[in-house]
């Protein structure tokens, strides 16, 4: 890490402190009872909040995503309301959260007290987890509700590769008047690459992203030469044939 990264850090860690990053919040959850598995990122920290008032009722496992704002809650405060109404008798209201392996908790969206999430679960922007969510769906809405399953999700993504990678290019040469140079499609670069030892530094950062590299090589490599493009220059060609 330079100079100027320490620096950047101090200063988050003094201004956000144990939310200065991900390492340092997850660090933190883990040190005061949270059950987390391996290889989870608060992609927003500061703008997260994940209740630590139980964190015996919380378990989140492995490879899962929270972006942000997220809140994942245990316990709610309508036990006020219950007690002045019912003029001083208390009712409590506290609950167990589970999250699974391999989630993904979308921009905004609240766990409510009493959540269980299965394996295998993109839960969208702003949506209100709760009761039980089956693993292997995309959910999305309040209450969140099944939208399809992650099979169905895989084949939609699938045939929309080649259309959006192709507005990508589009919109990179609209905006710099060049064509963009192929790191820009880390997101896209199966379409045009079968052999692993051509990959460039971003591309094989991507590989390593979220714990299966392994995988994503044997993917990469199974294939042989069956890919929509030969390379990355006949991609170009292509996308500068569509109007």
């Amino acid at each position: 890490m330079s100079v100027i990264s320490k620096l950047k850090h101090l200063r988050r860690r003094v201004l956000f402190g144990d939310k200065a990053d991900s390492e340092t919040y997850l660090a933190h959850l883990r040190s005061i009872g949270i059950d987390i598995g391996e290889d989870c990122v608060i992609w927003t920290p500061d703008l997260t909040h994940i209740e630590e008032a139980n964190p015996h009722l919380i378990t989140i496992g492995s490879h899962v995503d929270i972006t942000g704002p997220v809140t994942i809650l245990c316990h709610d405060y309508s036990v006020g309301v219950i007690k002045r109404w019912s003029h001083g008798e208390i009712l409590g209201n506290q609950k167990k959260v589970t999250i699974g392996n391999n989630v993904f908790l979308g921009w905004g969206c609240t766990v409510l007290a009493g959540t269980t999430i299965g394996d295998n679960v993109v839960i969208g922007a702003h949506a209100v987890a709760a009761g039980d969510l089956p693993g292997g769906f995309i959910y999305a809405g309040s209450p969140a509700r099944p939208i399809c399953s992650i099979e169905e999700y895989y084949d939609k993504r699938k045939k929309k590769q080649i259309d959006e990678a192709v507005a990508v290019f589009r919109a990179y040469k609209d905006r710099f008047g060049k064509t963009p140079p192929i790191e820009v499609f880390h997101e896209y670069f199966y379409l045009f690459t079968t052999d692993s030892n051509t990959l460039c530094d971003v591309f094989r950062r991507k590989l390593d992203d979220k714990g299966n590299p392994e995988e994503c090589l044997e993917w990469l490599e199974g294939r042989g030469d069956d890919a929509p493009f030969g390379s990355y220059e006949e991609f170009c060609m292509y996308a500068e044939s569509i109007e």
